[in-house]
């Protein structure tokens, strides 16, 4: 691997074309990571527990909250808020979420300096871009959990590019990052473990201090960086996927936005259940059995035993069952859990070595409902709707802002118009005040 890191950002660092269709598609991550970031500020217990004992007069406030705390606080509150409710965006090419491993530390960092918008898009653009190449690149082990691993160096690079380091600065603040990976594991997603939300947060913490800490001269190389990904993270790197047509679209026009609030690799058991309702009249009362038909990925997620609300976001049975009978997967899980009750044990996850078969370039699963009179009825989703080639429409996207923002009062429809129109001459700092994220 030689090389091959500094070849991706001097690339990146070199690339200054950036298109409007890549501007917007920017300023629209942004703005939904930010919801999402205010949506776990209300949502996570531990999060307001943070909030409540480390609050200061001093230091860096958290959007709507009107609160500040010093940096360490704010980016593990900012980043553990923003994937605690499975509705952060993602890649179809990274696997996992990579603004929420960049906003953190370009918020943070923005509050420090006066950058304008302009600014934040482009460092932005080209953080997401090392950051879904590494990971494309990294074949991470199945049961590491993605969070605060390779989003890193994404986090890292955004920030290096806002405080002007050069390239060669930042070759060196990424390769250093990608020595400080935490040690994660996919059971904590599984089990609902809310650990795995603070991996997010301990990352941007990382991301953040590996730029201040390469400056005092702490370095890593490519020998550590490969052995490391290669043998105790991973089980290969992929040179080619690192390199092969960088910012030709950039990585951020290729990602993907969710709508439903529980892991990915629920979506297409969500979508192809919905699908068999819509093609067939059929009633929950009559149903005997349900079969999901799923790639070995998501057949992970097949617990029916729930005890945790972040247990349910990665429970197919779970989904299923509240698509079936017409829950609202916004409300709270308990309640749909007493209304599910025990139609949650009729629904059976196979894995299905032919699905699997379809990956990368389909994450499909296959819903079969049986009713009582031995009857099925068929459907299979291919891909989930949210992915760059199958977009939500704008109608979906802000009925999903608007679930996330109820508990905000003052935040409604005419404020998120206000908010999706970015001047990008004006500073990060005076947009957020504008539309009443910080106080002046």
């Amino acid at each position: 691997m030689e090389n091959t890191i500094d070849r991706l950002i001097n690339n990146v660092m070199n690339h200054t074309d950036l298109s409007e269709t890549t501007q917007l598609k920017a300023e629209s991550v942004i703005i939904d990571t930010l919801i999402a970031v205010l949506y776990g500020l209300h949502t996570e217990k531990e999060v307001q527990n943070l909030i409540e004992e480390k609050h200061s007069s001093e230091g860096v406030a958290l959007p709507g909250t009107g609160k500040k705390f010093n940096n360490r606080e704010a980016l593990i509150a900012l980043g553990t808020a923003a994937v605690a409710n499975e509705l952060d965006e993602g890649n179809t090419f990274a696997k996992g979420h990579p603004s929420a491993h960049i906003f953190p530390a370009v918020y943070v960092t923005a509050l420090e300096n006066d950058y304008t918008m302009n600014q934040i898009t482009d460092a932005y653009i080209k953080g997401y871009e090392i950051a879904v190449r590494l990971s494309a690149a990294f074949q991470m082990k199945d049961n590491m959990h993605p969070h605060g691993t390779w989003g890193n160096a994404g986090g890292a690079a955004a920030r290096a590019i806002l405080l002007g380091n050069n390239t060669e600065e930042v070759i060196q603040i990424v390769k250093l990052a990608l020595s400080l990976p935490l040690a994660t594991n996919w059971l904590a997603a599984e089990k609902g473990q809310t650990v795995r939300n603070l991996y997010t947060g301990y990352g941007n913490l990382l991301a953040y201090d590996a730029v201040d800490l390469a400056g005092y001269g702490f370095k890593s190389n490519d020998t550590v960086v490969s052995d490391l990904w290669n043998n105790i993270m991973g089980h290969s790197i992929s040179e080619d996927k690192m390199l092969n047509k960088i910012m030709n679209p950039p990585m951020i026009e290729q990602n993907y936005f969710k709508v439903y609030p529980t892991c990915r690799f629920t979506h297409a058991s969500i979508e192809a259940a919905d699908q068999v309702l819509k093609d067939n009249d059929i009633l929950y009362e009559d149903i005997n059995r349900v079969e999901i038909h799923t790639y070995n990925l998501a057949a992970r997620c097949d617990t029916k035993n729930i005890n945790t609300r972040l247990e349910s976001k990665f429970s197919i049975p779970y989904a299923v069952s509240c698509v079936i009978m017409g829950l609202n997967m916004y409300d709270d899980y308990e309640e749909n859990l007493n209304e599910i009750d025990d139609f949650i044990n009729k629904i059976d996850v196979i894995n299905a070595p032919e699905i699997t078969d379809m990956l990368p370039e389909k994450r499909a699963t296959k819903c079969i409902i049986i009713n009582e009179d031995k009857q099925e009825f068929v459907s299979q989703t291919d891909n989930a709707q949210g992915e760059y080639s199958n977009k939500f429409t704008n109608n979906q996207m802000t009925e999903k802002y608007m679930n996330m923002l109820q508990s905000y009062k003052e935040f409604d429809e005419k404020w998120l118009l206000s908010l999706k129109k970015i001047d990008r001459e004006i500073t990060f700092k005076s947009w957020l005040k504008n539309n009443r994220l910080l106080r002046s």
